[in-house]
């Protein structure tokens, strides 16, 4: 994977470990995540896009997944919001982060806010057709497998 500085105050991207199966995302500048409230019953979810001040090319036949880093997660209810990224998107890597908690969140420069996979994706072609083959499940929605 190739991976461009759009900032020279930009980290790049590192595994934590030898078995980690993500990498770290940096923020490349200071970001307040504003806090979650509740208006006329209804919840407003405080988020703000973080830049990392990186931009990416991933290998072809691959996915960029934008996933939660659990220490924020379980410590501070910081949470991934949209986190697909496209094997031919060549703009900065922005990390939608929502603050599910009543206190803002400031995210420093420099700081750990998530995890970049690469995942394997596949493209089929697509066929028309009147009818699917069957299959056990059907139409069978949410839940229709049991809870057990």
């Amino acid at each position: 994977m190739k991976v461009a500085r759009l900032s020279a105050t930009a980290k790049l991207p590192v595994r934590g470990s030898e078995g980690a199966a993500g990498f770290d995302l940096f923020a490349n500048e200071r970001t307040i995540i504003p806090a979650s409230v509740v208006r006329d019953g209804r919840v407003d979810i405080g988020h703000a896009l973080v830049p990392t001040g990186i931009a990416i090319c991933l290998p072809e036949g691959h996915v960029g997944r934008i996933g939660s880093r659990s220490g924020l997660s379980v410590a501070k209810n910081i949470e991934v919001g949209a986190g697909w990224i496209d094997r031919d998107y060549r703009g900065e890597i922005k990390v939608e982060l929502k603050n599910l908690s009543s206190h803002d969140f400031i995210v420093d420069a420099a700081a750990r806010i998530a995890q970049l996979f690469i995942l394997s994706v596949a493209t089929p072609d697509l066929e028309e057709t009147n009818a699917l083959p069957p299959s056990t499940r059907g139409a069978g929605g949410f839940g229709s497998t049991g809870m057990r």
